[in-house]
């Protein structure tokens, strides 16, 4: 990565938050004195080529991550999270796009994409038996699964069947434009008694009000919430989808909204100038239910032509009202870090791809990743409004996965380009 010059910590604080359909939230205050700090304990290399999405055992002391090149599912003994240890592989014939964990801790589920072209998409949601390590069943998915989450209460799993699309074909003139037929889904998994008794059931996102293009709607991630409310990202659609899957209907939806900037680096020169002007959709990748029932999405952007991409995180009301959005704060304390990927300028920016919301040691963070800059932003979140810049970590490369554990208050994250998982800990006190 080549150097940068460093921005001063003013330049920072200085951010401004964009506006979209309602008035900015002022940009995040840097916490220079955190009561609470997260320092690194490792970095480990997994067994096998990449990780990419992590889940974990509810005692915190196994955790999962995909390998999509290797068609496995790794295991790692977190016990000693200063020194994990491979537990083994399970092959999961075909590639695993996200995996969650039942609520008992019985079953890991793997979205596994088993499609022989995008034009026939299939895949399964594969169900393996973590205290015997192999394979116990398969549900038909029907389409091309991506993200895979499991309920609080553990009753349903929620799969957003993307169907994505071909991005070699030219549709309306653009490149890898839209629609694509099939259409993806949501779907719906019935976790009561044993796997062979699960059931699926799709529910439809087409033709929803914030689409940009209903009739086929990508959809990329999925989080649930305590009143079984699914939020699933459209992403090529710039839109988010509420789903009851009590109910199994959709319930809203909403426009993610266009980021209007005029401190943007939109050119790849070798140096990093906030002050491009840049309007382009949010395009929000991972999305999270956030403590006070607000929706965190990572806004790395995709169809848009480039530049583009949000370049930022935002908060939503469920209803689809702008709680806070970053601006041009969040590439600022990248570059303020020394993580800003200016080779990315003319292209996405950092790509802030993986978000996360916890709360750990009695306080609630927002974790956004930044795949490009190969870091992840921190913020305390007691003040939805108002999130305050806690720090800046440094992962591996490509954090693709983010993921917080309660038990001895870690975060995680799966590094997809050099197949490693890095663990840092919140601490109290310095």
């Amino acid at each position: 990565m080549p150097s940068r010059p460093v921005l001063s910590l003013a330049a920072v604080l200085a951010a401004t938050a964009l506006p979209l359909t309602a008035a900015a939230a002022p940009a995040p205050a840097v916490d220079r004195n955190p009561p609470r700090s997260f320092s690194e304990l490792t970095t480990f290399d997994v067994e096998g080529e990449v990780a990419e999405i992590l889940a974990v055992t509810p005692n915190g002391r196994t955790l999962l991550y995909t390998d999509s090149a290797e068609e496995e599912l790794g295991l790692v003994d977190l016990s000693q999270p200063k020194q994990p240890q491979q537990l083994g592989t399970v092959q999961v014939d075909g590639e695993p796009t996200s995996v969650a964990v039942t609520r008992g801790g019985k079953y890991a589920l793997v979205a596994v994409d088993t499609s022989s072209s995008l034009a026939q998409p299939s895949g399964s949601l594969t169900v393996v038996d973590l205290r015997a390590r192999r394979v116990v069943g398969a549900l038909d998915l029907g389409g091309q699964p991506d993200s895979v989450a499991v309920s609080p209460n553990g009753s349903v799993a929620a799969i957003a069947i993307e169907n994505q699309r071909d991005e070699d074909i030219v549709v309306g003139g653009v490149e890898g434009g839209l629609p694509q037929a099939p259409a993806g889904f949501l779907a719906v998994v019935d976790l009561q008694g044993k796997p062979s008794s699960w059931t699926v059931d799709p529910v439809e996102l087409t033709g929803l009000d914030g689409a940009l293009y209903a009739s086929d709607p990508e959809p990329e991630f999925v989080d649930i919430n305590r009143k079984n409310i699914a939020a699933v990202t459209l992403q090529e659609n710039n839109a988010v989808a509420l789903v009851d899957l009590d109910t199994r209907a959709v319930i809203g939806s909403f426009s993610a909204g266009t980021v209007t900037r005029t401190d943007a680096d939109t050119q790849d020169d070798g140096t990093i100038a906030f002050d491009d002007s840049l309007t382009a959709p949010r395009e929000p990748d991972a999305i999270q239910w956030t403590p006070d029932g607000n929706l965190l999405t990572a806004d790395e952007g995709d169809l848009a032509p480039t530049p583009s991409g949000g370049r930022g995180w935002t908060i939503f009301s469920p209803s689809g009202d702008i709680v806070f959005t970053a601006g041009g704060s969040a590439e600022k304390a990248l570059a303020e870090a020394g993580r800003y990927p200016d080779n990315r300028s003319d292209a996405k920016g950092a790509e802030f791809e993986g978000a996360e919301a916890a709360s750990l040691l009695g306080g609630s963070y927002a974790f956004v990743g930044s795949e490009r800059g190969d870091a992840v932003l921190v913020y305390r979140i007691k003040d939805e409004s108002a999130p305050r810049l806690v720090s800046v970590l440094e992962t591996g490369e490509a954090p693709e996965g983010l993921l917080a554990v309660r038990r001895q208050h870690l975060f995680l994250t799966s590094n997809e380009d050099d197949g490693t998982i890095s663990v840092f800990q919140l601490r109290a006190g310095r």
